[in-house]
């Protein structure tokens, strides 16, 4: 089966070229060189997972940006451990990170040993590297390659042999190294070089290099079988990369029992905060119920202040207004002119004679209407308050409207509108205004009507029964002038 082809050229190199690095207009061919390069690496993540390697394949930015420090010089293509592994490790290595430093190196690579294709200006390679701040993985190197006879207990240190043994069988083309300083070759590699490098690495906080550099003239020359080569060169680096990268099959620094407890302590940590939101959660609960029961008590308070103590009907609407108004007429009778405990007489103008008394007394009984008119007094008390002496004009009886047809009409009295739009209702009179008028309430309504269109309810008289309670339309009647 064939794989898509990298087939590097010259323009593909000048692409990185130092004074392209930092300007966009030219993202266009390092885009395409990207492109190239991960769909050329699905190869080789299906050869290595016939190894029983899972990785996962990310490219760099083909454009300045903060993850390559605003400088696009390179294309990185890396193979690293897959999502899960790397989400289980982050757990460990974020808890020592500084946000200055996240901010500094925001690139998740350097966290993580990896295997990757690299193009740049000058050269190609396929290489192992592994930062200083992949802190598990660097762990993990330093305990196989320190491992002694006392920390095993066998003659030799077969895990720093096994280290040696997989370096001196890559190609005689691979090196070691830190950075970009010095290099080793791979065939002459000890534990002892190893650790060198490591401390190199760690001074200068570059990774430890393990790889092969092709030079840009013999990538060109050779395109045709480059790409076949630098897949071959990878799954050569297989081996170094198992027995570097940290994983529960290759845990030399009982990184398994440090992951355990971190899993309690965030499950603990989760589990207190989930109670704590829960007694939140019950709290707010019974906060909105007090407030809604404070909030219904009000309404209900404001409701009962609202309503009336009573409700009003047409029988018990005046019963208290014509009580008190004979209350007020037992209280204060009507002044009696010329009779026992009458007021004193007034006081004569003008010598002894009859004209000027009649005058004062006629003066008096223009006053007593006008004072007495909001508290007329009720049937049982109107003759005492229309006594006069004979002969003398009462004012009382000249306000008294004429009696309305079947007796006398007075406040409180229940009438029957003889015609007109009210014709043959049943009211109430609530005020006389003494010009042959009445204001009678009808239900819920209050409207004037001149005497002479209503007529008394005799109370012994029943009520004609009614068909129905809405009234049949009458022809509108004249108005009398008044």
């Amino acid at each position: 089966m064939s794989h898509p082809s990298l087939h590097l050229t010259a323009r593909d190199f000048d692409a990185y070229a130092a004074e392209k690095a930092t300007s966009k207009a030219y993202s266009r061919p390092r885009l395409e060189v990207k492109q190239r390069a991960l769909a050329w690496a699905r190869g080789v993540v299906a050869r290595l997972a016939e190894l029983g390697i899972s990785v996962d394949v990310h490219g760099s930015d083909e454009h300045p940006s903060i993850r390559n420090k605003h400088r696009a010089d390179c294309q990185w293509v890396f193979f690293w451990r897959d999502q899960a592994a790397r989400d289980e490790l982050d757990r460990l290595l974020d808890r020592g990170r500084s946000i200055s430093e996240a901010i500094d190196d925001p690139s998740p690579f350097t966290r993580h040993a990896f295997l990757a294709l690299r193009i740049s200006e000058s050269e190609v390679q396929v290489c192992f590297a592994v930062h200083p701040d992949a802190k598990v993985d660097v762990d993990n190197l330093r305990a196989r390659v320190s491992a002694s006879e006392e920390a095993t207990g066998e003659p030799a240190s077969p895990l720093a042999a096994e280290l040696t043994s997989a370096l001196h069988a890559l190609p005689e083309q691979f090196s070691l190294g830190a950075g970009g300083g010095e290099r080793v070759d791979c065939s002459a590699a000890t534990p002892d070089a190893i650790t060198e490098m490591l401390r190199r690495a760690a001074d200068g906080q570059v990774p430890l290099w393990i790889g092969w550099a092709i030079p840009r003239e013999t990538a060109v020359e050779h395109a045709d079988i480059l790409d076949e080569q630098l897949e071959d060169a990878l799954v050569a680096l297989a081996p170094i990369y198992r027995l570097v990268a940290w994983s529960r099959e290759n845990d030399r620094i009982a990184l398994d029992r440090k992951l355990e407890g971190i899993e309690q302590e965030r499950a603990r940590a989760h589990a207190e905060l989930e109670a704590e939101n829960e007694r939140w959660r019950s709290e707010q609960a019974r906060a909105r119920e007090r407030s809604m029961e404070q909030a219904r008590a009000r309404g209900d308070e404001r409701v009962e202040a609202a309503l009336p103590a009573r409700r009003p009907t047409l029988a018990t609407l005046f019963k208290s207004t014509g009580n008190a108004g004979a209350g007020r007429g037992e209280q204060r009778p009507s002044p009696k002119h010329g009779g026992e405990g009458g007021a004193p007489p007034s006081p004569k103008h003008g010598g002894e004679g009859g004209a000027p008394v009649r005058r004062t007394q006629h003066a008096d009984a223009e006053q007593q209407p006008r004072a007495e008119a909001p508290q007329r007094p009720s049937a049982e008390h109107a003759p005492r308050a229309q006594r006069a002496p004979a002969g003398e004009p009462d004012a009382a009886a000249r306000v008294t409207p004429e009696p309305a047809k079947g007796g006398v009409l007075e406040k409180g009295s229940r009438v029957r509108v003889r015609r007109g739009p009210f014709g043959d209702k049943i009211g109430v009179v609530s005020e006389l205004d003494g010009r042959g008028g009445a204001r009678v309430l009808l239900g819920l309504l209050s409207t004037r009507l001149e005497i002479d269109d209503l007529e008394l309810v005799i109370e012994g008289r029943e009520r004609p029964a009614l068909s129905t309670s809405h009234r049949k339309p009458l022809a509108p009647t004249p108005r009398k002038a008044r």
